[in-house]
């Protein structure tokens, strides 16, 4: 049980640095939010493969930040949460499963400190929406 608390502060620890210090972005914005989500859920499977955690486990702890953080109601978040363990199917959403995967591979510029360039890759797939709306 310990490691899961462990897992879960980490997960914790990982949303309100990249939020606040590493992204700042502003999640009353509804595509920025959800890119976001997807962006952290990659991150957690990252730290979820490392601390060998369950699957569960990285469900659970991006439902508690999509509700705690992003302000999704429960309901709401464990749909976001559902959505997103079926984009990781890349026929389900190849969009989703991109941004996934990129935060995965940002779980471990998080990992190394190399803030710059987590924020960079962040900010290019920002850019790459808005350019397409």
């Amino acid at each position: 049980m310990e490691g899961n608390k462990d897992f879960f502060n980490e997960c914790m620890n990982i949303t309100n640095t990249t939020i606040d210090k590493v992204f700042k972005i502003d999640i009353n914005d509804e595509q920025k939010k959800q890119i976001l989500g997807a962006y952290l859920f990659g991150m957690f499977n990252g730290l979820g493969h490392e601390k060998n955690s369950k699957p569960v486990d990285i469900q659970s702890a991006m439902i508690q930040v999509a509700n705690a953080k992003l302000n999704y109601s429960l309901q709401s978040a464990v749909q976001f949460s559902q959505f997103l363990i079926n984009s990781t199917l890349k026929n389900f959403h190849p969009t989703m499963f991109a941004i996934i995967h990129r935060g995965l591979e940002g779980c471990f510029m998080y990992k190394d400190g190399e803030n710059k360039k987590l924020s960079q890759d962040f900010h290019d797939i920002i850019e790459v929406f808005k350019a397409a709306t």
